[in-house]
């Protein structure tokens, strides 16, 4: 098996990486098709990508034993379409079939470590057609919390052509919800005060198919070739833009499902927020999705953000917000 450098990985995971490049050659735990993880009032079930595209990896079913033992916080019914914190593309800026679905093929084998609570995925770069290395870890934690560690190398950036910039995108399939968008503090209008925004991707963008993207208030729009053959998932609305690198939406059965990161933007890279309608109004389940964008690719150079998903009952934005502030200030106690 191999791996990419470690060199700035966060310790649990440079753990197991170690691990992986002993004589062994094995990491720290059993390798499995799904692993259920429990933990606080959480049960979570876990896939690779042995039957993807058909069941995908990632979270097949969130359940929250306490206040929605019954509902699964992602569709449960869609196949090819049903599954949360899905590994779903890589993007470049040009036309190429690899837009599309990469990550849903080829090898993308689960391993259920021995701490009983956490859960890896990896993927190697003979493996992946943009010759990309990966290892996404998630960790459920107690109440309600799942954690998220994915880190990345590209190993041929001359791929990703002359405008070198990857986006890594991740798919979020809801399941029923009470309102269709995506909350989050942000700004409406150039040198707007920061405001709580109810994003729904509407139709105003001549590349909309669907739903549409977010990007930080500092961000400018990513370039792309004008025969892009996925350019869906690429463009994004200039306002509103968020300003705190988090956001909600509220479920049906008074849950709330909240996703927060350790960046929001910078010249290397960013974190963007997209919102997709594809199953409405059929079924009341948007795809509350988010991309992580590499702005220039380096070769074997290690990419990467932390999350952490929150489901629980919903109580106000505000407890959103002291969600995201209490989580964030302990990241900066730990850097």
């Amino acid at each position: 098996m191999k791996f990419f450098g470690a060199n700035r990985l966060s310790l649990p995971l440079l753990a197991i990486l170690v691990a992986a490049l002993s004589a062994a050659q094995r990491i720290p735990g059993e390798r499995v098709a799904t692993a259920r993880i429990v933990s606080g009032d959480l049960a979570v079930l876990f896939r690779d990508n042995a039957d993807s595209p058909r069941i995908l990896s990632g979270i097949q079913s969130l359940l929250h034993l306490k206040d929605s033992k019954e509902f699964n916080a992602f569709d449960p019914h869609s196949l090819g379409a049903a599954a949360g914190l899905n590994f779903e593309h890589i993007i470049s800026g040009h036309s190429d079939p690899a837009n599309r679905f990469t990550p849903r093929h080829g090898k993308y084998s689960l391993y259920k470590l021995t701490d009983e609570k956490s859960v890896i995925l990896v993927r190697n770069r003979e493996d992946c057609p943009w010759a990309a290395s990966n290892v996404f870890k998630y960790t459920v934690n107690a109440p309600h919390y799942i954690d998220i560690d994915f880190r990345s190398v590209f190993h041929e950036p001359s791929l990703f052509g002359r405008r070198g910039y990857a986006i890594q995108f991740f798919a979020d399939y809801m399941n029923d919800v009470a309102e269709v968008p995506i909350h989050f503090r942000g700004v409406s209008r150039p040198n707007g005060n920061e405001e709580w925004i109810a994003a729904d991707a509407p139709n105003t963008h001549p590349d909309w198919n669907g739903g549409g993207t977010y990007r930080h208030a500092r961000a400018e729009g990513l370039g792309y070739d004008a025969d892009h053959n996925f350019k869906l998932n690429v463009w994004s609305y200039d306002y509103p833009r968020f300003t705190k690198p988090f956001y909600y939406g509220r479920m049906a059965n008074g849950m709330v499902f909240l996703i927060m990161f350790d960046k929001d933007y910078n010249r290397e890279e960013e974190v963007r927020f997209s919102l997709f309608k594809f199953k409405l109004p059929r079924l009341p389940r948007p795809a509350w999705d988010f991309q992580f964008v590499i702005h220039k690719v380096k070769a074997n150079r290690e990419y990467g953000f932390k999350a952490r998903v929150v489901w629980k009952k919903f109580i106000s934005r505000e407890d959103c917000l002291e969600e995201y502030n209490k989580w964030a200030a302990g990241l900066d106690r730990n850097k």
